[in-house]
């Protein structure tokens, strides 16, 4: 209809209707162009909001996470750290028990601490990362990825070469067969045959005597002291991510500082 009117009034020389249909049309496409582009934002931000959720969700849960793994990557620590004094002549010798004797067997044993994110992965993979709007959120996430390759470039550098102080030393811990007691907790009973327990027995007074074997009992203990401030750290940045997110999607915020 506006070609058929326009082409009737260049006929007729009406300029100034020529000029009030050309007005038409160019506002016509210009609201249409406008029209299209408030849909596709609304599009975009109810993306966001979603991605925004399921991002706050995975967060609350990695946390949950994190503050697990630091638990027990302390008491660990804390255990070890009792035996200390009596491995290194600073306190009267005497038997290390059980669980003492447990955790220097496994001094070299590191689990690759959970760090991902899906929807952040997801967000990177596809692009999609610039549709977040919220400038503070991208700054938090930008340093969380940052944050995560150092740390994972420090476990794979903290697992490439394993003191297994058991294997390296059997003169000082002697690892047996023993018939597993009722009510045991704890126990190690791989493959180690029905009603059976594997039984670890550490020689403090050897243990004592071995340079060798204190030195690279220290390097596994400090692998150990290094992976707790990575967890700690990866754990503040979690808590500043949540944060962030909480207050983005209007919801209270559930970090806490582990205890």
């Amino acid at each position: 209809m506006i070609r058929r009117r326009l082409s009737k009034h260049l006929k007729s020389q009406n300029w100034f209707a020529v000029a009030v249909d050309f007005v038409i049309v160019v506002v016509g496409v210009f609201m249409g162009l406008q029209v299209q582009d408030w849909n596709e934002a609304r599009k975009e931000r109810i993306e966001e909001n979603a991605l925004l959720s399921r991002l706050h969700a995975e967060t609350v849960k990695l946390l949950e996470t994190q503050r697990e793994e630091l638990v027990s990557l302390s008491e660990r620590a804390d255990i070890l750290m009792s035996v200390n004094p009596v491995l290194f002549s600073q306190e009267p010798l005497r038997t290390l028990s059980d669980l003492e004797c447990r955790h220097i067997v496994a001094s070299h044993v590191f689990r690759r601490p959970p760090d991902e994110l899906p929807v952040l992965d997801e967000m990177l993979s596809t692009g999609r990362f610039d549709v977040l709007q919220d400038e503070g959120i991208k700054e938090f996430l930008r340093s969380y990825v940052i944050f995560r390759g150092r740390a994972r470039a420090y476990y794979d550098e903290a697992t490439n070469e394993l003191f297994r102080l058991h294997s390296r030393f059997p003169g000082l811990i002697a690892i047996g067969r023993a018939p597993l007691e009722t009510g045991t907790v704890d126990a190690w009973t791989a493959l180690s045959g029905e009603g059976f327990r594997w039984n670890r027995a550490c020689d403090v007074e050897k243990m004592r005597a071995n340079q060798a074997f204190l030195n690279e009992y220290v390097d596994n203990l400090s692998r150990t002291g290094s992976m707790i401030q990575f967890t700690e750290q990866r754990h503040e940045h979690l808590e500043e991510l949540e944060s962030a997110l909480s207050a983005h999607l209007g919801v209270p915020a559930v970090s806490r500082s582990p205890k």
